[in-house]
């Protein structure tokens, strides 16, 4: 991988974290806005990372191949974003767990002492579960965009 990608997918990296935190001090003041602005810009970078990495007869392979490790790489530099965001934030953990509480005490399906314990598990594993979920998203929307793109500017002709 070139060093002008992967400064493209640094670039990304820190765009999307800064809309991110942007974001969390309410200046994007829907939560919904914010995820549309950040994943928005992903798909605009690898599609502009693959068009302007266009050469003639160049295969679909070869475009995914550079759109993949851009994803990979900006996926990455997320994950590390969010575990260490979570870290620096216990207060996102405590809020979740207030909303759950009440939300399990108002099912009235459960004893005092499973709420607890349920509520003990949500906070062990909030890290893991929003680190796991940003994976997930950026890999899935990484590998669409670069899969429709690569497709896209395979048919093109120079």
């Amino acid at each position: 991988m070139n060093s002008k990608r992967i400064v493209w997918s640094f670039v990304t990296a820190l765009l999307m974290m800064t809309i991110s935190w942007l974001g969390f001090v309410n200046f994007i003041s829907n939560p919904t806005n914010t995820q549309l602005l950040i994943y928005g810009l992903y798909a605009l970078s690898t599609w502009f990372l693959l068009f302007f990495s266009r050469i003639q007869g160049q295969a679909f392979k070869d475009f995914f191949q550079i759109g993949f490790r851009h994803f990979m790489l900006v996926t990455l530099l997320m994950a590390l974003f969010t575990y260490f965001f979570i870290q620096q934030h216990p207060n996102l953990v405590l809020e979740s767990v207030n909303q759950l509480r009440v939300t399990l005490q108002n099912s009235n399906n459960r004893t005092p002492a499973e709420i607890e314990k349920d509520v003990k598990l949500f906070i062990e594993g909030y890290p893991t579960a929003m680190v796991s979920r940003t994976i997930f998203g950026y890999l899935v929307i990484g590998s669409l965009v670069t899969a429709i793109s690569s497709f896209l500017l395979t048919l093109q002709k120079k």
